[in-house]
């Protein structure tokens, strides 16, 4: 399987309006593909973070592809 990181974000605004993407959780998560690294995710994420839906913590979701099968560890 191949490993991927997947990043929860959050974009927030400070006291003069400048936005900045804040990292709200990051998943390394062993998966087929992306979208299926991005499920495991999202549902580990809800636990860890105690809610049920993820968006109301994270707007935003950016994955990795860390490393495949083949390559050396």
């Amino acid at each position: 399987m191949k490993l991927f990181r997947v990043k929860f974000l959050k974009r927030v605004c400070n006291s003069v309006g400048h936005e900045a993407k804040i990292c709200q959780r990051v998943f390394e998560i062993h998966a087929a593909d992306q979208d299926e690294a991005v499920g495991h995710a999202k549902s580990r994420f809800t636990d860890v973070e105690a809610t049920e839906q993820w968006w109301l913590r994270a707007d935003q979701i950016e994955t990795e592809l860390v490393r495949t099968p083949g390559d050396a560890t």
